[in-house]
């Protein structure tokens, strides 16, 4: 089974922890991963209108007046786009196709990202986070002292997610997103350059991926 070191406050390695081979020994699969991202990027999309065409506002389909006679344009319905309440000529057709995952492929993806994260070294486990007052600049020493820059995920359980001490230490420092287990996805892994566990997150986490695979 893999195993993570594990980390202190003060940026001192005080053990090792085995850690499921499902969530954090999986192989990479860059197809599902793949998939797991481009389902996420289509729900951040910003959905856009869809404008009716001719074919499809509800008016009559009865020719508007006869062809000749009356000195006028021909016309075969009330419905063309010139006339008021007719369709739309070159509207907006909203988003097609549609990119769900079911979960477990979701989940599966989701450690997948986070296995190959652990090969290379980019994933940092510590006992806990605790602030006592509200410090950013003490929240970047410990950033500095476990040797961790650049885009940081970083994953809390639920008691640490609601510390509002530690969010308010957390929340100016660059680069760094704060998830609370399991609300977080695939693209935020891949796009972290580092990932901050805590203990109490990664037990939340192996609950979480077990009862999945049962």
């Amino acid at each position: 089974m893999p195993q993570m070191a594990l980390y202190d406050m003060a940026g001192e390695k005080t053990g090792e922890i085995e850690v499921p081979q499902e969530l954090f020994g999986l192989p990479m699969n860059q197809a599902l991963v793949h998939q797991a991202v481009v389902a996420v990027d289509h729900q951040r999309k910003r959905r856009c209108g869809k404008a009716k065409t001719r074919s499809e506002v509800s008016l009559s389909g009865v020719k508007w007046y006869r062809q000749k006679g009356l000195g006028r344009a021909r016309h075969g319905a009330r419905s063309a786009p010139v006339f008021v309440g007719g369709g739309k000529a070159h509207g907006p057709v909203g988003i097609p196709g549609t990119h769900k995952m079911p979960k477990r492929m979701r989940r599966k993806a989701l450690f997948t990202a986070l296995s190959e994260r652990l090969r290379k070294g980019g994933v940092t486990l510590v006992e806990g986070l605790q602030m006592e007052t509200i410090s950013t600049k003490r929240f970047a020493k410990f950033l500095d002292d476990l040797r961790l820059g650049g885009r940081i995920l970083m994953l809390l359980s639920s008691d640490e997610a609601g510390d509002e001490v530690l969010y308010k230490s957390a929340r100016n420092v660059p680069n760094l997103i704060a998830r609370e287990i399991p609300h977080f996805n695939t693209r935020e892994v891949l796009w972290a350059e580092e990932v901050l566990l805590t203990k109490g997150a990664l037990e939340q986490l192996m609950e979480a991926g077990t009862a999945d695979a049962d």
